[in-house]
């Protein structure tokens, strides 16, 4: 079974397309790129410009481009967790 918007969060992050919705940091709005790493609390993207930028999960909310074009937007508080166990872990 393929990503899609329902279980987005139970998959491997990296290698998606992220673009910031919104933050409490009113510069990271609107940042995007590549997910080229993911920690607990943060993850890594490379923009345009191959500039890697740091975005706090927390503080932020996303829209994440999925590989069938589609755009899932998801609270970033959601996502602070260790990669490996927000894989494994089920949400309700």
């Amino acid at each position: 079974m393929g990503i899609n918007p329902k279980n987005l969060i139970h998959h491997e992050l990296i290698g998606l397309n992220v673009r910031v919705y919104s933050s409490t940091n009113p510069n990271m709005i609107g940042l995007e790129g590549k997910i080229i790493d993911e920690t607990r609390n943060m993850l890594i993207i490379e923009d345009a410009h191959r500039i890697e930028k740091k975005l706090p999960k927390s503080q932020s909310e996303f829209v994440f481009a999925l590989p069938d074009e589609k755009c899932v937007k998801v609270r970033g508080n959601i996502l602070v967790i260790r990669p490996e166990d927000r894989i494994r872990k089920r949400f309700r």
